[in-house]
């Protein structure tokens, strides 16, 4: 067998592998979505009485099925606000984190071992595309996914897939999630907190506004958005690739 054949068989192999893993992802989550008594919350109501449920192990729940919450197939917004309402802040804080930290690796695994070609290949498009070559500069990837996180413009599961379609280190991928999410945690810790006390809603509204507000005016405006985009690039191109 000469070098040729030998490349073509390991790429085949390594196709294949894709192929199976890409069959497999994808019975676990219908498996997920149609078997009775697996829970599909539709509301921070739901999440709150069935992590209640579990009394003492609530919080490992929590994170649990916040790091499972791709598979399941519902936002993750429903987690965030549920967190202030069910532990105070220095609880609630580090759960949204610890629960945000593991629903991103999952998918950042997901795509690192062969799902993520596929996805990138038929939904990556030239945003996906942009998006790849920006977190893939060496030198800047640490800043670029750390804006990346932290500017609430881009979805959170889409840039989870992509960081693992590229060779972006995975302890730069948790640093930079677990800092970039931190401002929205304490906001919908808070948030959550003054839902569940019915108090203090405008100091909340005020904290989760600038939260995401001022990194996306920063993001905007102090030229990041054209490194990313290009100069003839707009908020409203960038929101329009995304939905």
């Amino acid at each position: 067998m000469n070098i040729h054949e030998f490349g073509s068989r390991l790429r085949f192999v390594a196709q294949q592998r894709r192929f199976l893993l890409l069959i497999f992802y994808i019975a676990v989550i219908a498996g997920l979505y149609y078997l009775p008594g697996v829970f599909h919350p539709h509301s921070v109501e739901e999440i709150r009485l069935w992590v209640m449920g579990f009394g003492v192990w609530g919080p490992l729940v929590y994170v649990a099925l916040y790091t499972v919450r791709p598979l399941l197939l519902f936002p993750g917004l429903l987690l965030n606000l549920a967190a202030g309402i069910l532990f105070p802040p220095a609880w609630g804080i580090p759960l949204l984190l610890l629960g945000g930290l593991g629903s991103a690796t999952l998918l950042f695994v997901m795509a690192r071992t062969g799902i993520g070609s596929t996805f990138f290949h038929l939904h990556g498009g030239r945003w996906g595309k942009r998006i790849h070559t920006y977190v893939s500069e060496s030198e800047q990837s640490f800043v670029h996914m750390l804006w990346l996180r932290t500017v609430p413009l881009f979805p959170y599961d889409v840039i989870s897939m992509v960081a693992g379609c590229t060779r972006l280190s995975y302890r730069i991928f948790a640093l930079t999630t677990l800092l970039g999410m931190l401002p929205g945690a304490v906001a919908y810790n808070v948030l959550g907190d003054s839902l569940g006390s019915n108090g203090g809603w405008g100091w909340s509204l005020l904290l989760t506004a600038a939260a995401f507000g001022i990194p996306l005016a920063i993001w905007y405006f102090g030229g990041e958005r054209k490194k990313l985009f290009g100069q003839e690039a707009c908020l409203h191109e960038c929101w329009g690739k995304i939905i």
